[in-house]
């Protein structure tokens, strides 16, 4: 497989806006004419060649960007061929966002937004992600609507806010405020969950192995029961490289809660049993 790496020379202190790298990537851009691309740097324009090494075309199908930082927003953003990026540091904001096509590879952890809008494909986070992991942009009413996340670590507050379809998977803790205003999809960790799970709830799935300190009142418990279906979502996140490969394949009792019914929800909130 022909690999293609873009170093960063660390040559700036001022965010830089990645997106010229996912633009080259979709166009089979080679490295010469992705040298002379522009790039804004504050309120400053340079080459792309003058912050970024590369070497190979970025037609090929694996790229490996070196020397990331938090400051690198837009990593991945909108994707479409079926191209694996791997990215060897910290990233900045909507890593992945808006991803239609192949994997995004974070050898570390990512800020806000990651995975926002993205609609088809994988982004895999080895750190922890912060905020909106799966969300919507900024006044769109709907997010991440298809594809798959993975996170290794922890994820922040409001994971899956608008998701409409996809599954995320965080090995981890995650924070306040999941699957707030939830669509459809499916939203799944193995350690503690925050406050507020489910807030607006309208469908989906929630699957979780302890049952969250305050379930809403939105919430109705309804029992203990038998889900055959699990077996098929458990195949799901199993294919995946992660601790979620320890979950048995035929685990399917669960207590089922259904809400937010303060909005006239019917998603599930499922927690594991023994």
């Amino acid at each position: 497989m022909s690999l293609t790496t873009v170093t960063y020379k660390g040559r700036t202190k001022q965010r830089l806006d990645m997106r010229w790298l996912s633009q080259a990537i979709n166009e089979s851009t080679n490295s010469d004419t992705a040298r002379k691309l522009s790039l804004q740097i504050g309120n400053e324009k340079t080459n792309v060649g003058d912050v970024f090494d590369i070497s190979g075309s970025l037609s090929n199908q694996t790229a490996i960007l070196e020397n990331s930082n938090q400051s690198m927003d837009y990593l991945g953003h909108a994707l479409t061929k079926n191209t694996e990026l791997t990215v060897k540091g910290d990233v900045g904001h909507f890593a992945g966002a808006e991803l239609s096509g192949g994997k995004v590879i974070i050898d570390g952890s990512t800020q806000d937004y990651a995975g926002c809008g993205m609609s088809k494909g994988l982004i895999e986070v080895t750190g922890n992600a912060n905020d909106y992991l799966g969300g919507a942009f900024s006044g769109d009413k709907k997010g991440m609507s298809g594809g798959t996340i993975l996170v290794h670590g922890n994820s922040g507050n409001f994971t899956g806010d608008l998701l409409r379809r996809g599954t995320i998977m965080v090995v981890g803790n995650i924070g306040d405020y999941c699957a707030s205003r939830m669509i459809a999809g499916t939203i799944t960790n193995l350690g503690t969950i925050g406050k507020q799970v489910g807030v607006g709830m309208r469908r989906g799935t929630i699957l979780l192995p302890h049952k969250p300190k305050d379930v809403l009142t939105g919430f109705h418990d309804c029992g203990r029961h038998n889900l055959g279906y699990l077996t098929l979502l458990l195949h799901e996140i199993r294919q995946f490289k992660s601790t979620f490969q320890s979950l048995h394949p035929m685990r399917r009792r669960v207590q089922r809660y259904i809400g937010d019914t303060t909005v006239g929800g019917q998603g599930e909130m499922l927690i594991w049993i023994g």
